[in-house]
């Protein structure tokens, strides 16, 4: 036995020996063809964003030029040592394996066919706000498996490619634009025409909101409440400040608007409630309206 792991030994250090300029050459082309990769990757990636301007794409197309590379190199390295026919059997193979892994590994092959797609579909770029299921985030990278998103709370979360195809997904800066909306109440006794006036003239001084052809402020009659008329109040702005200003802003029109109204003469009240408080020797209701008034109520019913 010790004998036959001597020869095999031999053996194996005579072939190693012999084919030893072969194993160098496939070494030296398979760096090369890595070296080459990398450059054609860096090159790639200062070309194409000059041009399309898309980080996510040109970072895929970037990679997969790397890897086609590799793969070449590799292919040359099996020849050049002799296992041609491993190389052949490795790509020929390439698809049955990659049908076995797929079953193995199923997510993992799922949310990397998503991200490839995510790349050339482009429902989002780098720096976007987007939702999706219920988190709200900016858009920091694009990887084969996952999405990176910071949320607005400091969260770095990396949502799996697949749930950004398979889930309805929101861009809130695609176009730069964003529709806001908030609801006031006046009293019935208000000039609903006046007040409309009132609301669109202040809105119309405001510098940060968009004014453009089709994108004005507008007032509608959202609801007669119990004790209010509430106007539902639009307008657009520019959301690529998402964070910031966009929220900040819309604070500041819903203060401005209830200071010019109040100022103007309209009256914004609350809810009227109505208690009915029951004697318990007559059980009959005694109604109190606007406040609680607390008696005992004994002998004054």
């Amino acid at each position: 036995m010790n004998e036959k792991l001597q020869i095999a030994f031999d053996n194996f250090w005579s072939n190693v020996l012999e084919n030893a300029p072969s194993i160098l050459i496939g070494f030296g082309l398979l760096i090369i063809f890595i070296l080459i990769g990398y450059g054609l990757q860096s090159l790639i990636k200062r070309r194409l964003i000059k041009r399309l301007n898309d980080q996510l794409l040109t970072n895929f197309i970037a990679r997969i030029v790397f890897l086609i590379f590799l793969i070449i190199g590799l292919t040359s390295f099996l020849n050049e040592v002799g296992w041609s026919k491993a190389a052949s059997s490795l790509l020929a193979g390439a698809g049955v394996s990659a049908l076995i892994i797929g079953f193995a590994f199923k997510d993992i092959g799922e949310n990397f066919l998503a991200g490839f797609f995510l790349a050339f579909s482009r429902p989002f770029s780098i720096g976007d706000i987007i939702e999706i299921d219920g988190m709200t985030g900016t858009v920091r990278a694009l990887n084969f498996r996952s999405t990176h998103v910071r949320t607005f709370d400091g969260r770095d979360v990396f949502v799996p490619n697949a749930s950004l195809i398979k889930n309805m997904l929101t861009n809130f800066t695609r176009d730069g634009l964003m529709r806001h909306n908030f609801i006031i109440g006046i009293d019935y006794g208000d000039d609903l025409v006046k007040a409309n006036k009132v609301v669109l003239d202040e809105l119309s001084k405001l510098n940060g909101l968009v004014h453009a052809e089709g994108m004005e402020p507008f007032v509608v009659i959202q609801e007669f409440g119990t004790s209010t008329i509430n106007l539902n109040i639009h307008f657009w702005t520019n959301s690529h400040d998402f964070e910031g200003s966009v929220l900040q802003l819309k604070s500041e029109v819903m203060r401005l608007t209830v200071d010019r109204l109040t100022k103007e003469g309209f009256s914004m009240p609350a809810d009227i409630v109505e208690l009915k408080i029951y004697k318990p020797e007559y059980a009959i209701p005694v109604t109190v309206s606007g406040k609680i008034e607390q008696d005992n109520l004994k002998g004054k019913v």
